[in-house]
């Protein structure tokens, strides 16, 4: 498939390089996608900043939902090949991107940021409007959109609808895009839950002797 985040007839227009960052549980959809496109569609490269990796950021009343482990479904190494595999459904080559894992309650992880590189920020929640701020304070340059969720997408329900048994892959396909998972990102998705369920049973397994 052929990249077309990158304008052919726009290079001298492109920054060098933007920050993207989500918490992506699960990647992605529709709304994900409108986003981080927007990255692409800016710059030459994109850093794609996956918060609350390691599911121990500390606690925050503006985003309070983003501690709870059932709102967490995936590691950061999961996520980080669920992204992969979607860049690559999506023709877009991986020079064009790197995947880090980012704590934004950790200052140490912004000092770890170029302050010559914009960061995006959409802002459509008290959350949001938090994280530029939280940019700010450590002299990062922001972008600042304000993007609303046109597309009523929600990530509870598509975790709901991957954790709800169902009968075939294909019947979980198609609620979750019915749900507004990107298609594209689907494949990945797939194979991480069919890996997870592999190990579920092989512990399982252990148990049982």
């Amino acid at each position: 498939m052929k990249d077309t985040t990158h304008p052919q007839n726009n290079q001298e227009q492109l920054l060098p390089e933007i920050t993207v960052h989500g918490r992506f549980q699960p990647p992605i959809h529709v709304n994900h996608w409108r986003y981080i496109k927007r990255g692409f569609n800016r710059a030459r490269h994109v850093t794609l900043l996956i918060t609350n990796p390691f599911q121990d950021e500390a606690y925050d009343a503006a985003a309070s939902w983003r501690n709870d482990p059932t709102n967490n479904p995936f590691t950061y190494e999961e996520r980080v090949q669920m992204f992969e595999s979607l860049f690559t459904n999506l023709g877009i080559p991986a020079s064009r991107y790197t995947i880090k894992p980012f704590n934004i309650k950790d200052p140490a992880s912004f000092k770890e940021l170029d302050p010559a590189v914009p960061n995006l920020v959409n802002v459509y929640s008290e959350w949001s409007a938090k994280k530029v701020a939280l940019f700010a304070e450590h002299g990062l340059k922001v972008v600042r959109l304000e993007m609303p969720k046109t597309i009523p997408v929600s990530g509870t329900v598509l975790r709901e609808i991957i954790n709800t048994p169902h009968e075939t892959d294909e019947t979980l396909s198609q609620e979750l895009l019915e749900a507004g998972l990107l298609e594209e990102a689907l494949p990945g998705l797939l194979e991480v839950i069919q890996a997870k369920r592999d190990s579920q049973e092989i512990a399982d397994g252990k148990l049982s002797q």
